[in-house]
């Protein structure tokens, strides 16, 4: 019988795992009577080689072989940026022939969700450093506005339908605008708001990232019986502030 299937017949891409890291981070409150804010973060790298040397682009790299698409994104997040055990949801595979400019190269690209942890960057990676951007999300009547931010510096935005400015590597920055309107569907009509989540929160803790990313607002009566039936109340308190305690729950 003869072989119908052969490899020297037909080219063969490098193919790439590349993730787009959501976190929640929490800045402290002035006043003791207000509650800390929670702000949406995008983990980001500065390559340290070329192409794109000095930009900012999404962790990722080469699958190798024996590995999983998947043990190469969780590879590389924990090497470039020190990343362990994040919850990978697919996002789409990326496959125009010019999308990297050193050839065939398609990239497997996954949401990756996790608290902002202290980053770091191994030895020997092709990343210079890992760092977390403000992510600004707002609905206008023209649409979504979306913005990263490096110490006032807008390095990314999207709004009225189309790029305002992209210094991103590659296509990451199309893969940021598909992740968060992925995150923002599942967050309505699913529960993915809970991947961002310590293991025990409060309803508040909850509610501010979920008006972040979906760009709803409830009021806090609203909010709490639109989630309560998704939580474990739990024992413990969070000294949110100082003329009151706050209960903490878990995902049910």
């Amino acid at each position: 019988m003869s072989n119908l299937y052969s490899l020297e017949k037909y080219d063969r891409p490098s193919v790439a795992a590349d993730a787009v890291v959501f976190g929640i981070d929490s800045i402290k409150a002035e006043d003791k009577k207000n509650l800390d804010r929670k702000k949406l973060k995008l983990l980001l790298v500065k390559r340290g080689e070329e192409p794109f040397m000095g930009s900012y682009s999404l962790p990722g790299g080469f699958l190798r072989k024996g590995e999983t698409i998947e043990e190469a994104a969780i590879r590389e997040l924990q090497e470039e940026a020190g990343v362990n055990e994040p919850k990978l949801i697919n996002l789409g595979v990326y496959s125009k022939p010019e999308r990297d400019p050193r050839g065939w190269i398609i990239s497997c690209c996954f949401i990756a969700l996790t608290n902002t942890v202290e980053l770091s960057t191994a030895v020997g990676s092709d990343a210079e450093s890992a760092h977390w951007l403000d992510l600004e999300a707002t609905d206008t009547d023209e649409g979504l506005s979306l913005k990263l931010h490096d110490d006032g510096m807008i390095v990314y935005e999207y709004s009225c339908g189309r790029m305002q400015s992209d210094k991103l590597a590659f296509d990451h920055g199309q893969m940021i605008l598909d992740a968060f309107l992925k995150l923002r569907d599942e967050v309505i009509n699913h529960d993915m708001i809970f991947g961002l989540m310590p293991e025990y929160f409060t309803i508040s803790d909850l509610q501010q990232p979920y008006e972040a990313i979906t760009g709803i607002h409830i009021s806090p009566q609203g909010f709490r019986k639109k989630v309560i039936g998704k939580l474990t109340e739990t024992e413990f308190f969070d000294e949110a502030a100082a003329h009151r305690t706050s209960k903490l729950y878990r995902k049910a």
